[in-house]
């Protein structure tokens, strides 16, 4: 149906400049904007109002070093709303897209941290200098590219071991050499002290028809003839406006062989039986949020996932997910030890063995994680291959997959499947 390419056609095809994209309606209090306009504007303004300041700052040192105390001066900072803007939209309608779009249009670096993430003034002020400090943060002055921070789901501020993160960003803001521009995909009143400072654009998914335009962009770009247009149409009603979701439904769709009308369209139900459930987010939960084996038996039994598409997703995402070499080791002993059971479930119908199998793939390797978890983000992969889909081997599994045929008559698919 495609390509056997398993880069996440989301990064693929996510926009270099801000010419490539399909800006998304913006409204700055009640009135519509240009929300790419605004952010240049934003963003050419700060540097020349920063620089000001600088100069101001340097005459007001240099009269520090030799005044009384009672004659000393303090410094002065920009304003919040000069310094910093926020993006609050529901996920997926491309509002970091656009920051990394501008960013390149203007030859700027992006630093990037996720406030969901780092949730304390300590671990939030250390991010930011640590991902920072190799770039030359202090010395960004002198350098020829610029700087433009990006903060990142600042709405997972919350509740009480969040305290101390909002006053953080807000002293970030006022002491900033650097552009901020924040991304919320939802409005939080713990936020109040934030929106009352800054400019909040409230950003919205675009329309049906643009969405169509793009979709049927990337078929025509990856060689995907067989979905049509009612198809694209029900992938669009089903994310409500996440065109990210859209573009990774589309992606899946497009790993099957050649399907019927009705196939396709239980595919699609399929991918979205439970929104909150879908297979992006189950695996995030299962590697980030699951603490215990009863939290992860609650999640995969509500999932309506089927058992052995999520087997397959997992496997493929434990290096995404499990970083440490002991850690991963453990992980996939779980996981072999649920494919012997999964193999004598087919060879002898005994389903009664099931939920075991489920407890190993699932629980018993998410569980292993006691360095790698991170509530940070973590790309989610599609899985290589599947019953319907094709797949590419690498030179070391080829020459695997031959020594196995030395023994055993099976394909490629039964090789990568059984062994």
């Amino acid at each position: 149906m495609s390509n056997n390419s398993n880069e996440p056609w989301v990064e693929k095809y996510r926009p270099k400049s801000i010419k490539e994209m399909a800006l998304p309606m913006a409204k700055l209090g009640r009135q519509r904007v240009n929300v790419a306009e605004k952010l240049k504007e934003f963003i050419h303004n700060f540097f020349e109002e920063i620089k000001k300041i600088n100069e101001k700052n340097q005459q007001i040192r240099s009269f520090n070093r030799t005044a009384t105390e009672k004659q000393q001066k303090d410094e002065i900072s920009l304003p919040p709303e000069k310094a910093a803007v926020l993006l609050e939209g529901q996920p997926g309608i491309g509002k970091t897209s656009i920051v990394y779009a501008l960013a390149n249009d203007l030859n700027m670096e992006v630093i990037e941290t996720n406030a969901s993430d780092t949730r304390t003034r300590d671990s939030l002020e250390a991010k930011l200098k640590e991902t920072s400090k190799s770039r030359g943060i202090m010395d960004f002055i002198s350098e020829k590219k610029k700087k433009l921070i990006l903060i990142d789901e600042i709405d997972g501020i919350y509740g009480n071991k969040d305290r101390g993160a909002v006053p953080a960003i807000l002293d970030i803001v006022k002491q900033t050499q650097f552009p901020i521009i924040m991304c919320s995909n939802e409005y939080k009143s713990n936020l109040q002290s934030l929106y009352n400072i800054i400019p909040r654009y409230e950003v919205h998914p675009l329309p049906k028809d643009e969405m169509i335009k793009i979709t049927i962009k990337i078929m025509k770009n990856e060689n995907v003839k067989e979905i049509t247009k009612e198809d694209l149409e029900l992938i669009i009603e089903r994310n409500g406006g996440d065109l990210r979701g859209v573009i990774n439904d589309l992606q899946a769709l497009s790993k099957g062989e050649r399907s019927s009308d009705e196939e396709r369209k239980d595919m699609i139900y399929s991918f979205h039986r439970d929104t909150t459930e879908e297979i992006f987010g189950i695996i995030r939960d299962l590697f980030q949020e699951v603490e215990t084996l009863e939290q992860a038996r609650e999640l995969t039994n509500k999932s309506d996932v089927d058992y052995n598409f999520l087997y397959k997703w997992i496997n493929q995402n434990i290096p995404s997910f499990i970083t440490y070499k002991d850690e991963l080791e453990n992980a996939y002993e779980n996981l072999a030890e649920a494919d012997k059971i999964f193999g004598r479930i087919r060879r002898n119908m005994e389903w009664s063995l099931l939920p075991y199998f489920y407890d190993l793939f699932a629980g018993g390797v998410v569980l292993v994680q006691k360095k790698s978890r991170s509530k940070g983000f973590r790309p989610v992969n599609f899985p290589r291959y599947s019953s319907s889909a094709g797949m590419s081997l690498s030179n070391a599994e080829k020459s695997l997959y031959q020594k196995i045929r030395q023994v055993y008559e099976i394909s490629q698919t039964e090789a990568l499947r059984d062994f």
